[in-house]
Order: structure tokens, then C-alpha cells, then sequence
């Protein structure tokens, strides 16, 4: 069971990279454009799909970069998601590859926090390493599995 937890965990982290990828760079509009005002995007469309997206996509990246610090530290590991966020917004614009927006970052730290707290929550309920190692390697099965499941339909369907 470990051993199928363990080739689960790193097939739904590689989906997870492709997905992030595909969804940042691949599946944008060819424009530039630049916001620097924060919640000006927020305040004009409210809370959208794009503001729950940002939100959700970044969850498991500060899962991810929390468990595989050697030793965690919460200011690391949340630089760490607001600088790939930077560098991503930054490869937006410089690609032409949709809009490069302050809340983008904004809402990816909030993301990215959110996974950081779930890593928390894992180590201070289940102590050791292992266990938590085998609790996210479930949780990304049991989240993983039915996007994956769903990415499959969408890409069979268009």
C-alpha cells in the first residue's frame, strides 16, 4: 500500500506541474497587459472563476514546497510560492501569454499559504515524517484522481 501511495503521490505531483503549466502559459490568449493596482481586477469582476482558480491552483504548491523542505521553515516556504508566482507572472508578460496582474499574485500567496497550513495541520496531528509523507500522498490521490479523471473528458470532448 505505501509503495502504491508513494508512485501515486509523484504521478499526481507530475499532473499537478503539467496542469499548472498548461494553465499559466499554454492555455492564454496571445496579449500583454499589466495591473499593478491591487483588487482592481477583484473589485471590477468580483470573486470569479479566475480569483477561485488562482486561489485553488496554488494550494498544492505550498503543500508540495512544505513537505519537501529538509527542514521547513514558514517564511521559506512562502517565499518560495510568491517567487514562482512572481517568476510566472513575469514569463506572462515577457511570453505575451495573458494578463500579468498584481492579484494574481496576491491570490497565489493566498493559495499557496493555504497549502503551507494543511503541511501544519498534517505534522502537528501526525508527528512523524512518514505519516505525513502517507497522509498527503492520500490526499493527492484523493484530489488528484478525479481532476485527472475530468482533464481526461475535457481534452476527449473539445
Amino acid at each position: 500500500m505505501r509503495k502504491f501511495l508513494n508512485i501515486g503521490y509523484w504521478i499526481v505531483l507530475l499532473f499537478y506541474s503539467y496542469l499548472l503549466i498548461e494553465t499559466v502559459f499554454f492555455a492564454r490568449d496571445a496579449r500583454r497587459s499589466v495591473n499593478f493596482i491591487p483588487f482592481d481586477m477583484i473589485a471590477a469582476h468580483g470573486f470569479t472563476l479566475n480569483v477561485w482558480g488562482n486561489i485553488l491552483m496554488f494550494i498544492p504548491l505550498g503543500l508540495y514546497v512544505a513537505h519537501f523542505m529538509k527542514q521547513f521553515k514558514f517564511w521559506s516556504a512562502l517565499g518560495i510560492v510568491m517567487g514562482t508566482s512572481f517568476a510566472i507572472e513575469v514569463l506572462q508578460y515577457v511570453f505575451k501569454r495573458g494578463a500579468t496582474d498584481i492579484d494574481d499574485l496576491l491570490l497565489n500567496a493566498i493559495g499557496g499559504f493555504i497549502g503551507i497550513l494543511i503541511h501544519l495541520l498534517f505534522r502537528a496531528l501526525l508527528k512523524s515524517k512518514e505519516h505525513v509523507h502517507m497522509a498527503i500522498s492520500t490526499l493527492s490521490l484523493v484530489v488528484g484522481i478525479p481532476i485527472f479523471l475530468l482533464a481526461i473528458i475535457l481534452i476527449l470532448s473539445n
